[in-house]
């Protein structure tokens, strides 16, 4: 009598449901990938920003109306307030200029001294759907003896930056 199933070998379609369940894994890593690190935008168009844009002139301050420009992103500041012992809290409102999923780091803004000592901001992600806005407030941990004469603002880890004098 011939046996239909051989002990330790596979059935002819269990070799295919596990291919089929790591190709699924596998997407929906990578889709949350993309999602959280705003890599998206590799991975479809990007629409350039909008014109207009780029390096301005306008050096805002703390109040002001103005906002400053830096690769995919618009940022204004609204406030810089105390939050808690050796802590300061700034908040900006954010806006994505393209077409495409950006992110907003938050330990890519520094706090700048007159001396150009730096203090960056603690570790937050804000991910913006295309021309989406938010408000974001990011905390800095600053030395009892550091006085911020700057804030800079970064689009992206890396990228150049552009100052905004406190007061």
């Amino acid at each position: 009598m011939a046996r239909l199933y051989e002990p330790g070998h596979r059935s002819p379609g269990s070799r295919g449901r596990v291919i089929v369940i790591g190709v699924i894994l596998l997407t929906a890593i990578l889709a949350l990938w993309a999602i959280t690190t705003g890599a998206i935008r590799f991975l479809g168009t990007d629409d350039d920003p909008e014109p207009g844009g780029g390096a301005g002139t306008t050096q805002p301050t703390v109040g002001s109306t103005a906002a400053v420009t830096e690769g995919d992103l618009e940022m204004q500041l609204r406030s810089v307030r105390p939050a808690g012992p050796g802590k300061l809290g700034v908040t900006l409102t954010v806006r994505n200029r393209t077409a495409a999923y950006v992110s907003f780091y938050g330990e890519s803004q520094e706090l700048v001294s007159p001396d150009e000592h730096t203090v960056s901001g603690a570790v937050g992600l804000t991910s913006l759907e295309p021309r989406e806005s938010a408000t974001v407030t990011v905390v800095f941990t600053v030395p009892a003896d550091f006085r911020a004469d700057e804030l800079e603002l970064h689009a992206a880890p890396g990228s150049p930056g552009r100052r905004i004098p406190l007061g």
